[in-house]
């Protein structure tokens, strides 16, 4: 459960109180934009909480951050003066919300990569930051009449949206930006991009550390399981024209089976990316993607408090872009088990109960796809069904009859 509340470094007395704590991280669903993490406090109990707009606002459980952000309400109300009894609600807001008050650009941009100009707004921002946007793929230099000096959030949404990418703010107060594609592998301390702070401050030894990255298994009988499946027309897209800067690159790529099932759907996107592969390569991920309707599970709840210690802590390491396994899912329903990514999370903490809620998406949406490297060298071609296509792969088990 909660283990402790921090006010700018200073533990909060919960002894004598009541409390309960909601929390919200990441988004809930790939469509929707990312959003600022959010905190909510209510304590209740003979003596009041002195918090100031802006204090740090830090909460963990079970030895592990959940929370990391800002004081950004505060109000105090009281049941009773004889015994005296507050009710006290803190609200916090993730470090991503302070992104948007910083403005980068004014004096242009350097020819770069993506990860390079990521690196750029983020170190203009300061705050601590794990960056896994695409090192390959190059955006354009901006001078003279085109610098637009813009705020360091809508930028990176800008930068998101041409190169494939999402971003968030981590539990700890990270701010995390990734490309599409290697979701996930950014906050995992098996890679050096997901290692914040020097080697003095590890505590592993060099074989202890991880190299893969598999999906937390999440066991069914911990799980509250009201799945909504869904599919709509709205997410299909079967004709991506894509431009380059200044429109000097340009190239429309369709899905023909795509578009004689559902109709036409199309969509234009204006990037600064500099090189024509790379502007063929974001039509194709799209066209990949979107062309036919994938199932959408929704959220589902997991008792955290029902949960082995060891597949507790693996559950609270998740942040967004990371997969979950599920099985047992409650039929009818498209598949019995379900492979997604963490797109958010919502959780809240009584006495005596954690339930966590995460929002999943199809991992085809990121472009998480299984590669011929990943593929069983003893399938055989015959064994692979006939009318399997492309947007059905999404890993070995997917290629089976």
């Amino acid at each position: 459960m909660i283990s402790d509340i921090f006010l700018n470094g200073v533990s909060l007395d919960l002894e004598n109180v009541e409390f309960q704590v909601q929390i919200q991280h990441g988004r809930s669903d790939i469509t929707s934009s990312p959003q600022p993490s959010n905190a909510q406090i209510i304590i209740r109990g003979p003596v009041g909480v002195n918090a100031e707009i802006s204090d740090v606002l830090q909460i963990q459980a079970y030895g592990f951050d959940r929370f990391t952000g800002r004081v950004s309400d505060v109000t105090i109300t009281h049941l009773s003066s004889e015994p005296p009894v507050a009710v006290s609600t803190i609200t916090g807001i993730g470090e991503l919300s302070r992104v948007g008050f910083v403005e980068v650009g004014a004096t242009g941009w350097p020819h770069e990569s993506v990860r390079q100009r990521v690196e750029d707004v983020l170190t203009t921002v300061g705050i601590p930051f794990l960056n896994g946007a695409d090192p390959d793929v190059q955006l354009n230099q901006v001078t003279g009449s085109d610098i637009q000096p813009t705020n360091a959030l809508t930028y990176l949404s800008q930068i998101a949206e041409w190169a494939g990418a999402t971003y968030f703010d981590n539990p700890s107060g990270n701010l995390v930006f990734e490309s599409y594609g290697e979701r996930g592998i950014t906050s995992f301390s098996g890679t050096w991009g997901g290692t914040l702070g020097t080697w003095a401050v590890q505590t592993l030894q060099w074989d202890q550390f991880g190299i893969i990255l598999p999906p937390t298994i999440i066991p069914p009988e911990t799980v509250i399981f009201t799945p909504t499946w869904s599919r709509t027309r709205q997410s299909i897209i079967n004709s991506v024209t894509v431009l380059g800067y200044n429109e000097t690159h340009e190239t429309t790529q369709t899905d023909s089976a795509s578009i004689a099932a559902y109709d036409l759907r199309e969509y234009r996107l204006n990037t600064e990316l500099r090189y024509s592969a790379d502007v063929i390569d974001r039509a194709g991920n799209i066209i990949t993607a979107q062309a036919n309707p994938l199932w959408s599970l929704g959220a589902i709840s997991i008792l955290v408090h029902n949960l082995d210690e060891t597949t507790r802590d693996l559950v609270l390491s998740l942040v967004s872009g990371m997969a979950v396994s599920l099985s047992d899912l409650p039929q009818p329903a498209p598949v019995a088990n379900y492979l997604g990514l963490v797109e958010g999370w919502g959780e809240v903490y009584v006495p005596g109960e954690h339930i966590l809620t995460l929002s999943l998406s199809d991992p085809r949406y990121s472009f998480q796809t299984i590669t011929w490297g990943e593929v069983d060298p003893t399938l055989l071609w015959s064994a692979v069904p006939t009318d399997l296509q492309w947007f059905q792969i999404l890993n070995n088990n997917s290629l089976a009859a």
